[in-house]
């Protein structure tokens, strides 16, 4: 009997053991998500951190968030719990909104407003906040604009009264892990979960969307003002479209206006051309009555690529001004004679040339007219019979 009595006790604890199993947190209990203040004391801080590697794409984000996230991220790490109506981590904990208002002030927004609806009215009115009405999940069309560094805001998580945007709650979207694709934020909370574990503090939790039997709602989201992408909003687009139709019209009224004037310059141009009227001086200028057909000044004055121009009416009057100077003399003739005894012999050659008009096609000029040439012949008759009778008798016979 005195061993029996022992076994009986043993099995009897051990079987009392193993009707009373641990209370473990349900899925129930889990949502029951304190966000407001605190009733049941200050709640022991349980949070999770990550690095930035941990986050898909996160070489990707623009500067000014990869730097936000590091600030955030750091947070994690000093074991903050949820204080609410607290905003600074040296008293050993912080609430939603402080959480976001310490992280954005501390990295230079100066003007962030500390609640969280506040917070929500900003992103609207200097941003863009989208709304959320019907998603029931992350891939709903009304997530597609959702981008790292968001703000996210939720409605309905405590009873705050009466306010114009019903916002209570606020947390920071980091994006996609790496391993298991899921959605997740920063922020401080009380009873939300990572992984699913339950955690409290200044922590990463899984975003994750409320119930539909949850007293609690997504309200919308937003980026920050200053920071990353911002999208316009569609109102100020058509003037802009009319300001850019208002400069096409007056580009292509300048290019009207300055065509204009060129056909009217082309026509007061056309009559200024009449140019040749230096030619005409040269032409028009008459040497000194030297008949002598061969001296150089009328081969100089002779420009005759200026007649050749003006092959015009008004040449026509010219030829006798040409042919004018041609007279020649006997005594100038003679003269010439005696200075050379070469030049006997051009006149023989002008005998034949001047029934040819050689002189004048050496010259390129036109053919004077027959009087000059009767002349010519008379003078040389003359000359000739100077000379016979100069020499003695007998010479030339």
């Amino acid at each position: 009997m005195k061993r029996i009595l022992p076994i009986a006790l043993l099995t009897f604890a051990l079987i009392g053991h193993g009707e009373t199993p641990e209370k473990k947190t349900t899925v129930s209990e889990s949502e029951q998500i304190k966000e407001g203040p605190a009733t049941d004391g200050p709640p022991v801080a349980a949070v999770s951190s990550i690095e930035v590697d941990d986050i898909q794409g996160f070489e990707y984000y623009a500067p000014q968030i990869q730097e936000l996230i590091r600030q955030s991220l750091a947070l994690t790490k000093l074991n903050l719990t949820y204080s609410f109506g607290s905003a600074d981590p040296k008293n050993g904990g912080m609430d939603c909104s402080g959480t976001i208002y310490y992280v954005l002030h501390d990295f230079g927004f100066k003007g962030v407003p500390r609640q969280s609806n506040e917070m929500a009215g900003w992103v609207q009115d200097k941003t863009l906040l989208h709304r959320v009405h019907e998603a029931d999940a992350l891939t709903h069309p009304e997530f597609s604009a959702l981008q790292p560094g968001n703000l996210l805001f939720w409605s309905g998580t405590y009873d705050a009264g009466p306010r114009k945007i019903p916002v209570t709650h606020v947390m920071l979207y980091l994006g996609k892990l790496k391993k298991s694709g899921k959605h997740i934020v920063f922020g401080a909370s009380d009873g939300r979960s990572y992984q699913g574990k339950r955690r409290s503090g200044v922590s990463v939790f899984d975003f994750s969307l409320p119930r539909s039997t949850s007293s609690a709602s997504f309200y919308g989201y937003g980026m920050i003002p200053g920071v990353g992408k911002i999208e316009a909003k569609p109102e100020p687009v058509a003037p802009k479209v009319i300001a850019e139709a208002k400069t096409v019209v007056s580009e292509s009224i300048k290019t009207i206006t300055e065509a204009k004037p060129t056909p009217s310059m082309v026509k007061v141009s056309e009559p200024v051309k009449p140019t040749p009227t230096p030619v005409k001086e040269e032409t028009s200028t008459k040497p000194v009555r030297g008949p002598i057909v061969v001296v150089a000044p009328p081969q100089t004055e002779e420009v005759r690529s200026a007649i050749r121009v003006e092959d015009k009416p008004a040449s026509v009057p010219e030829k006798p001004k040409v042919a004018s100077p041609a007279k020649p003399q006997p005594t100038q003739v003679a003269s010439a004679s005696k200075t050379s005894n070469t030049k006997p012999k051009t006149t023989s050659t002008t005998k034949s040339s001047s029934t040819k008009s050689k002189p004048v096609v050496r010259k390129k000029a036109p053919p004077p007219p027959p009087t000059p040439l009767a002349r010519a012949k008379q003078a040389a008759s003359s000359f000739f019979n100077d000379v016979r009778r100069s020499l003695p008798q007998g010479v030339g016979r």
